[in-house]
């Protein structure tokens, strides 16, 4: 761990994978411990598939769902300072509808489309029905305004 190099006035208003709201959420109906983190591990705050109960941040259609940020993900790494990863064989939940925060690698404007990543699950923002190269449009709706890797609400719900 380094030396603290800056202190921030204003504190993050979340972390990606937070509920963004107190809207209903819902997840992904499975037995219980039936979805667990494939051998890479699943990352929080991204959208992720299932593929024989073994959850993945990668896919090759629409994904299932989000991973929410409730604390499963672990530091394994030697020295680490932080982690968003839920090591391979730990349970997941997926949810497929609600409010979260989320990190998008694009600028953001409320009433975008949401486009998963096939490869990492990770977010970008454009507008509804283009082809954004690696990426798939998801059923999630951009909900707050955000330069690129600002973290965003994405919601199910209405805009």
């Amino acid at each position: 761990m380094s030396f603290q190099s800056q202190v921030h006035l204003k504190q993050a208003p979340a972390v990606a994978g937070d509920f963004a709201s107190n809207n209903p959420r819902v997840a992904l109906l499975s037995g219980e411990g039936a979805l667990v983190a494939g051998v890479d591990g699943v990352t929080v705050g991204r959208f992720a598939w299932t593929s024989n109960s073994v959850v993945s941040n990668v896919g090759s259609d629409k994904p299932q769902g989000f991973i929410h940020r409730e604390n499963q993900a672990l530091i394994t790494s030697w020295l680490s300072e932080r982690s968003n990863l839920i090591p391979k064989g730990l349970p997941v939940t997926i949810h497929v509808a609600g409010d979260f925060w989320a990190q998008t690698l694009t600028n953001a404007t409320v009433g975008q489309k949401v486009y998963a990543s096939l490869t990492t699950g990770e977010i970008k923002t454009d507008a509804p029905g283009v082809t954004v190269s690696g990426y798939i449009e998801t059923d999630w709706k951009v909900a707050s305004v955000a330069s690129a890797n600002e973290l965003i609400k994405i919601t199910t719900w209405g805009v």
